[in-house]
Formats: structure tokens, sequence, C-alpha cells
């Protein structure tokens, strides 16, 4: 099969979904596909750029037009690039901001269904629009159905054949407006690798922080990954962690690593607030290597996300996916139209109360690289590629079957 991501950055490391698409399209390459990615609406370029991203051994050949750029030429520059590859199906990766500053990108629908009249279109909704929240402001339900607009006349438009998405908060809402969608789980854009994350990485910090060197059997270690919410608690976070921290006799170390948004006069003020009830310590930006072997010198992880949320955090998508068990304190969020409550289908996220019935302190899981999920995700949209496309009258002719077995 031949299919063409688009999305909206393709800076590595500086776009999540961007990341995400990198390593979904270089995973379909390595199953013996043919893929390419656009990059429509990118802020990281001031001009056309044309070239070759690498994945985990895998090259990915990219289109990266910038913001700045007239829409009129980037259509132009797109069609005039996909016409040699010719594919068979465009995978929309989407989320609002991503094309607009204020997520209010009129006429993308448009601009996309002249894009080709013959490929069939899969749209990934990574977020849809502001206002979901039964708290939020009414400045953020206008904003947001304005968003919606775009959103349904861009389906109405593009009428994909498949449609996806990582949140079932997402697909009930998707539901209300008579948008099927089916739910393909986020993976981790950080890769497992091998190394001591501790002795390399973490030892020092601790050390420093204490004036000492210690075993590290002394310590239990909860790591925040990347950006911090700013409704997150880290005073509640303790008051889950401490009883049984205390009762193994363990020193309680909260590790924040990844690009983070808070400031150093940020984490003085939390180190004062916790004194001795945990130790802070900032391990700042890494790459993907020292990322996962931090990951796996970890013994739980923590999230800033709220629990309905938790499915399109890719922080915690990573920490699951290296082993971790993940402690979810914060539940103010809640769809706005329904009343029923979020299922936590995944046995390692853990809320406070669950936490306070525990008996024995979480520790992280021991898995082989194979647990990543980008093979399980790519497996699951070809599933459902094969199943939307079978009984098409392109799929009749052979040209989209056939393609299945490249």
């Amino acid at each position: 099969m031949r299919i063409s991501f688009l999305c909206s950055s393709l800076e590595p490391g500086r776009d999540g979904v961007g990341d995400y698409t990198r390593r979904l399209a270089g995973e379909f390459i390595r199953q013996g596909h043919l893929c390419v990615a656009v990059a429509l609406n990118d802020a990281h370029v001031h001009e056309i750029v044309s070239e070759t991203q690498q994945v985990q051994g895998i090259s990915v050949s990219v289109l990266r037009l910038p913001e700045k750029m007239p829409w009129r030429l980037r259509k132009l520059e797109t069609s005039k690039w996909l016409a040699k590859f010719n594919p068979d199906l465009f995978s929309l990766q989407f989320v609002p901001f991503g094309f607009h500053p204020k997520g209010l990108c009129f006429g993308l629908g448009k601009w996309l269904e002249t894009l080709n009249s013959t490929a069939y279109w899969h749209i990934m909704f990574h977020e849809l629009w502001l206002g979901l929240d039964k708290k939020c402001p009414v400045k953020h339900r206008i904003w947001g159905g304005l968003q919606r607009f775009i959103i349904l006349d861009m389906v109405r438009r593009l009428r994909p054949q498949m449609v996806h998405t990582q949140a079932d908060l997402y697909r009930e809402t998707l539901s209300h407006h008579k948008i099927a969608s089916a739910i393909l789980p986020l993976f981790s854009n950080i890769p497992q690798s091998s190394g001591d994350g501790w002795s390399k990485l973490l030892e020092p910090l601790v050390t420093k922080a204490l004036r000492k060197p210690e075993a590290r059997t002394n310590f239990y270690l909860a790591g925040v990954f990347g950006a911090v919410a700013p409704e997150w608690s880290a005073e509640k976070t303790v008051d889950s962690l401490l009883p049984l921290t205390q009762r193994f006799q363990k020193k309680l170390v909260l590790v924040f690593f990844g690009k983070n948004n808070l400031s150093a006069e940020t984490f003085n003020k939390l180190i004062n607030q916790l004194q001795d009830r945990a130790i802070v310590i900032v391990a700042g930006a890494r790459n993907d290597f020292e990322i996962s072997i931090i990951l796996q010198a970890l013994d739980i992880g923590l999230a800033t996300t709220p629990l309905q949320l938790i499915q399109k955090s890719g922080s915690v998508a990573a920490m699951l996916e290296h082993g971790l068990s993940v402690l979810v304190t914060r539940d103010d969020w809640h769809l706005r139209g329904t009343k029923n409550p979020f299922e936590n289908k995944c046995p390692r996220l853990l809320t406070p109360k669950q936490m306070a019935t525990l008996q024995t302190l979480p520790i992280r899981e021991s898995l082989k690289p194979a647990a990543n999920g980008v093979k399980q995700t790519a497996d699951q949209m070809l599933s459902s590629m094969k199943s939307s496309l079978r009984s098409s009258p392109l799929a009749k002719s052979g040209k989209v079957i056939n393609s299945f077995g490249r």
C-alpha cells in the first residue's frame, strides 16, 4: 500500500504529533509498505524542505512546508511532490492548533479535498475542539463551536473510509455528531534502549541534592516526564506516595525530566515546600536514549494529566511501554453532556484511592523491546484498512487489496 501521511509539523523532537507520524510511517515501511510524510504547516522551517528523516534505522521521505507560505502555493508544491508518489491512501494526523495558532483552520477541508480525487482518506483525531469539559468557560464553548464547524465540514468533504482517535471521550463526542470512529491506542515516541540510567544520570543528581552518596536501594524514584500541567499538585502526589514509602523505609525522590515548562524559581519553591518529605531533582531535556534509560531507572511514573484525558498523553504512553505503573492524581476534567464514568482499562494506572489500598510499593516491570507499541498500532490500523476498503470499487479492482501484500 502507498500511504501519504499528512500532519502539521515534522521537526524531530519538537512536535509530538510529528514524531508520532514519523514513527508510524517508519513502521509501515518496515513492514513493506511505501510511505511518505508531508508537514503542511511547519513553523520550524522558513522555506520548502524536501528531505529524508531517520527513525530507528528507517528512512522516511518528507516534505515540509513553512507556515508563512500562502496556502495556494502549498497546494501546488504538495500536489507536485505527491504526483510522483501517487498514494492509495491519505492519513491525516489532525490537531486543530497545529494548522492555526487558535485552531481556526477555516477552509482546510476544502483545501485537502482538492489534493487527490482517487486516494482514500483516513483521519486520526489526536484532539478535537475546545469546550468539551463540563467546567469550561463560555469563551471556550464559543471558540470550540467554531473549531467543531471546521472539523465537521472537513469530515463531510473528505468522506474518510476510516476515522480513529486514541481517547474514548473523543470517540463518544464524534458519535454524537454521527461520525463512527474506532480507538487506535497511542504509542510511545521513545523507543526502548539499554543502559544504566541510575548510575549515569540520576545518582549524581541525588548525591548532589543530599550532599552525600547513598545506595539506590534507599530510594523510591517517581518520575514526571515532559511538560507539567499547572493544575497538577506535587504535594497531593507526595501525600499519596508517602505512606507506602515510609512503611518500607524508602526516601521519596521526584525526578523531573524531559522538556518541562517550569522555571528554576518554580523548582526552588517546590524544593522548599516539600523539604524533608521528598527529594526533588531536575534531569532536564534529554535525547531519546537518555529518556529511555531514565524511565527504566524509575520505580513509578507520575501523570500530570487528568484521568479522562490520560489516553492522549504521550508521556504516560512512554511510561507504560517502559513497564512503569503510573499514579494519576487528577480527576478534574469531565466530558460535558455525558453521565458515563471513565472506565480505567489499564491495571497499571493508579488513582490515590487505589494507591492507598496497596500492600507493596509498585515497581517497574522488566519488558523486552518487542513490547514497543508502534507495531501493534500499525497492525491495528492495517487491519482497519483491510476491513474498510475491501468493499470499495477500487479495492474490488485489486489495486488496494493486492497492495496489502507488499
